[in-house]
């Protein structure tokens, strides 16, 4: 297997997240719906005061809007992996123009939901548009978005669909902001004037949210690039540089410090709990 990600603009992203060593990654922030396939090994999520076990063969839907710790442990040959699915939100609004094959009352995914049991046509579908997704450099945008739906249908089909009700708040819209461009270097004033209010309106909102803006920054970069560590084979010095990092080491510091743990670890550096 090779880790790898594809981002599809106005489509979603399919990632495939593979690590050689168990770690806790606390508070992780998901910006978008994702539907994770356990492959090998087992995730544990803490979110809130619960905590919940996904095992190999079993599925796991998360909604956006939450903030989860992730336990990922090895499966006997030493490996972790699954593959991850995550929508843009348009297409939540496409679904709705389809006929959904469940006739009953849908249960909404508020936070996380297990899915055990998964079937075989279900599986086979997942399994067909995450690989179209990731490797065919061809497959033309209609038809991935149509691909992308058909996961969502086939939640349905089991009586599951993602609750829509999260209210944006300033705090999420700046996320938004930094994560489409971690390359640059926002000042405050330069974030107030993007998001069309000032800066001390601006600092004032985010602190009724328990938000601190440099904290959010560090966080959004630190969060990208553990999924760069983890879905993607680049050099350590090529993903301090996409998140805006021009030394390998500062950025190294900078993520043992968010995470507990260095860069390396993810790619086999063994590292006890």
């Amino acid at each position: 297997m090779v880790r790898k990600i594809k981002v599809s603009p106005g489509i979603g992203t399919s990632s495939l997240l593979i690590q050689h060593s168990e770690l806790l990654t606390s508070n992780i922030f998901v910006d978008k719906p994702e539907l994770i396939f356990i492959q090998q090994g087992y995730s544990v999520i803490r979110h809130g005061l619960q905590e919940t076990r996904v095992n190999s063969g079993e599925m796991l839907a998360v909604n956006s809007g939450h903030t989860v710790s992730i336990t990922n442990s090895l499966s006997d040959n030493g490996v972790f992996s699954c593959a991850i699915m995550a929508w843009d939100t348009s297409l939540f609004t496409d679904v709705r123009l389809h006929a959904s094959p469940f006739d009953g009352a849908l249960t909404k995914v508020e936070d996380i939901r297990v899915i055990p049991h998964i079937p075989p046509a279900f599986q086979q579908s997942f399994n067909d548009t995450h690989h179209s997704m990731l490797w065919h450099k061809s497959l033309p945008p209609t038809i991935a978005r149509h691909r992308m739906i058909e996961q969502l249908l086939w939640l349905s089909q089991l009586g599951i669909c993602y609750s829509r009700q999260h209210i944006e708040t300033v705090t999420q819209k700046v996320r938004d902001l930094l994560v489409n461009n971690l390359h640059k270097s926002f000042t405050a004033a330069e974030v107030a004037e993007q998001l069309m209010m000032n800066e001390v309106m601006l600092r004032r909102r985010l602190a009724a949210e328990n938000s601190v803006l440099r904290n959010l920054m560090i966080d959004v970069r630190m969060t990208h690039a553990l999924r760069l560590l983890q879905c993607t084979d680049l050099a350590i010095s090529n993903i301090a540089h996409q998140v805006g990092y021009e030394s390998s080491s500062r950025f190294a510091e900078r993520f043992r410090k968010r995470f507990g743990f260095a860069p390396t670890s993810i790619r086999g550096h063994l590292r006890p709990l």
